[in-house]
């Protein structure tokens, strides 16, 4: 098991997703439910470029339900076996007409952190995990649940992509109106006023909490 676990380093997918585990712990977003995880990844990947990091997967099939990434979650349970992860509350749920799995995640307590550790010492890798911190730490200044705040993200729910057609935004079309919708709030600051990465992510999560169904409600109560 040793062996394997070490060689996590060397697996970029398996290396990303232990270094998104880790900022949902530093964030105080663990144990963390599937669908939230896979949800947190697809909003890792549309606004990566704010932090200038490549985003490991450009596309994505939109599903009823919200992201979800088939490989991820096979990577995930492969972590889970190697015993870097650990699985709670784990429980069947139907969906669509189909049973899954609902479970959380969360990292097997000092198992993992020689891996991430590790994974310090490479500048892009260093770079990953600050996005990765800074992205859920602005999640977990919100109210509602991320799996549900996601489907307004700009990118997602743009209309002209059906449920069931695949979502291009950073492979072959490169539309990702996701970045574009955060970089607006650098034309809306005040003259002069600088706003940093981190505000972008923070700025970009407190639009989303707007856009949802109930904000208005909460704001007049």
């Amino acid at each position: 098991m040793i062996s394997e676990a070490a060689a996590c380093r060397w697996q970029p997918d398996r290396l990303r997703l232990l270094l998104l585990l880790d900022a949902c712990e530093a964030a105080d977003l663990a144990p963390v439910p599937v669908l939230r995880l896979h949800a947190l990844a697809f909003l890792s990947n549309v606004l990566s470029p704010i932090w200038s990091v490549e985003s490991y997967d450009g596309k994505i099939l939109k599903r009823r339900g919200g992201p979800f990434y088939p490989e991820l979650q096979k990577q995930l349970d492969r972590l889970v076996g190697l015993g870097l992860v650990a699985v709670h509350d784990v429980r069947y749920v139907e969906e669509e007409g189909k049973w899954r799995i609902e479970a959380k995640f969360s990292l097997m307590s000092g198992m993992a952190d020689t891996i991430i550790s590790d994974a310090q010492l490479f500048m892009d890798e260093r770079s990953v995990s600050e996005f990765f911190r800074r992205l859920a730490f602005s999640i977990s200044r919100i109210r509602e649940p991320l799996e549900d705040l996601v489907k307004f993200d700009a990118t997602w729910s743009d209309a002209r992509t059906g449920v069931g057609d695949v979502i291009d935004f950073a492979e072959w079309r490169r539309a990702n109106y996701s970045v574009f919708a955060a970089r607006v709030f650098e034309n809306l600051s005040a003259k002069g006023a600088t706003i940093g990465r981190g505000d972008k992510l923070h700025l970009y999560m407190r639009f989303l909490e707007r856009k949802w169904p109930g904000a208005a409600v909460r704001i007049t109560r």
